[in-house]
């Protein structure tokens, strides 16, 4: 859903860029192609790269590509090779943008893109790019870089490092949680989300529309005006949506019914079998409802995170929740729907190109 902006924010869109982009050529198929060639002074023979070696693999899936768009601008570039010895192409960030938090969500999705066959990872990059942010690749454990064989840039040593697949992951595993406490989804920090559990059949009728209320017998108010994820509980089991409280209505169960009965989604049955015995409920008025096109499933999201995480019995909150805070931001940049707010005092260069 398309949101009004203020001056310290941002929209950032993320596209995987793969098979059916590269054979019909989508828009952003197109933005990332541009994005690349633009280093063409450096790399004299970068479009020819791109229109041959590049697009042949994103339409035979042995290359990905991603695209980062702000305000839908492009800004950010990655194409990695798929295989055993995986290697990371091409990142540019535009000068505009380069931040610490674009650099290192897209190496961390290049890496959770090849996590079912790599077992290494290797890219080059000019020598003053190494010796100037060497601390941002040694953070994602490359730790050294040689001379490479082969030489692609003008006027610049082009030098070669590798690490194990394992380090890597581990590396951008346990990055995610400060990384991504910098970004917002909606117009709120994810710091301050909270993750609601809904029933399959209910939860359809909130995505669809249908019901725009829910009905709980304990909630808070302090979660008025933020947004939330929502949890599909069994059989489906993962995160299929986002949605924002905009009120929490406390009441006796028939005045509740009397007003917001019309937009729950369930009869006056399943709702007095659900209510009865309490003495008060709470309506929890739902808008900016977005569902997600694929729902992430709660497995999924363990083994790309190797954490434990418990299934939300009625909501749970993000705060001090390293494991689901990870969780819902992966799952979101997954859906394109992370917005970042510039930050000036963050910012760091994480460009490097390699033709393979």
């Amino acid at each position: 859903m398309q949101q009004n902006l203020d001056l310290s924010q941002d929209v950032l869109r993320l596209v995987r860029i793969g098979t059916d982009d590269a054979r019909q050529r989508s828009d952003d198929f197109l933005s990332l192609r541009e994005l690349v060639i633009r280093s063409d002074e450096a790399y004299p023979h970068i479009r020819n790269w791109f229109d041959s070696k590049v697009t042949d693999g994103l339409r035979s899936g042995g290359r990905m590509g991603f695209v980062a768009l702000i305000n839908e601008r492009p800004v950010a570039a990655a194409i990695l090779k798929r295989g055993p010895t995986t290697k990371f192409c091409h990142l540019k960030i535009d000068e505009s943008e380069r931040s610490r938090s674009l650099g290192d969500l897209l190496f961390t999705l290049m890496t959770l893109d090849v996590r079912h066959s790599a077992k290494h990872v290797r890219f080059t990059l000019p020598e003053s790019v190494w010796e100037d942010r060497k601390s941002f690749f040694n953070a994602f454990s490359f730790a050294h870089a040689t001379k490479a064989g082969r030489q692609y840039r003008l006027f610049d040593t082009e030098l070669y490092s590798e690490t194990a697949f394992a380090d890597l992951f581990a590396a951008s595993r346990q990055k995610l949680p400060s990384l991504f406490g910098q970004l917002a989804i909606g117009n709120h920090s994810l710091l301050t989300g909270a993750v609601l559990a809904v029933q399959p059949g209910p939860l359809e009728k909130i995505l669809s529309g249908v019901k725009t209320v829910e009905i709980r017998t304990r909630f808070s108010k302090r979660w008025e005006g933020r947004k939330v994820s929502l949890y599909a509980t069994h059989p489906i089991s993962g995160l299929a949506g986002e949605a924002t409280i905009e009120r929490v209505i406390e009441g006796v169960p028939d005045k509740i019914w009397e007003y917001f009965g019309s937009s729950a989604g369930c009869t006056r049955v399943e709702y007095e079998s659900y209510v009865r015995r309490h003495s008060t409920v709470h309506a929890l008025l739902l808008s900016g409802v977005r569902p997600f096109p694929d729902p992430v499933p709660l497995t999924q999201l363990k083994y790309l995170l190797g954490v434990d995480l418990p299934a939300p019995q009625s909501y749970l909150s993000l705060e001090n929740n390293d494991g689901w805070l990870t969780a819902v931001v992966l799952a979101a940049a997954l859906q394109g729907s992370i917005r970042v707010a510039r930050r000036s005092n963050q910012q760091i260069s994480a460009q490097f190109q390699r033709f393979a």
